[in-house]
């Protein structure tokens, strides 16, 4: 199992409804490529174009293309954006753990746009939440 380096990442607090939240801000770095295999692997799973993940987070398919070979590394931000999307934590993501239960979803069209794969996300983060609110609880 390969372990994230986040040297050089600076902690940021914020308020999310009246809660303290703390983030990191910086690039994840990973020996290996085990966050570019599961990148690519998610995308080819849920039958989503690079094109399509690019114009969802707002970079440039050849972007998409580094990520995917390892040549350039993710930032937080687009971390975020893909866990959300996926259904997945940002430590399997990151390859630090294997342990995922997909979030099934399935398109009738094959023109998904953007705003589809960010009303994905939206609902996938309330159903990651209501999972994690569960185990806190232990059901």
């Amino acid at each position: 199992m390969e372990k994230c380096n986040i040297e050089n990442m600076t902690m940021i607090d914020y308020n999310v409804n009246e809660h303290k939240v703390c983030s990191l801000k910086g690039e994840y770095k990973m020996d290996g490529n085990t966050k570019n295999i599961r990148l690519k692997q998610l995308r080819k799973e849920s039958k989503i174009t690079q094109e399509q993940l690019a114009n969802y987070l707002d970079v440039d398919q050849s972007m998409i293309t580094k990520l995917e070979n390892g040549t350039r590394n993710l930032s937080v931000t687009l971390i975020e954006k893909i866990c959300n999307l996926f259904g997945c934590s940002d430590t399997y993501l990151m390859g630090v753990e294997d342990d995922y239960i997909p979030l099934n979803f399935a398109f009738r069209s094959n023109g998904i746009q953007s705003e589809d794969l960010e009303s994905i996300a939206a609902v996938n983060k309330i159903v990651m939440n209501i999972r994690y609110m569960n185990e806190m609880i232990g059901d």
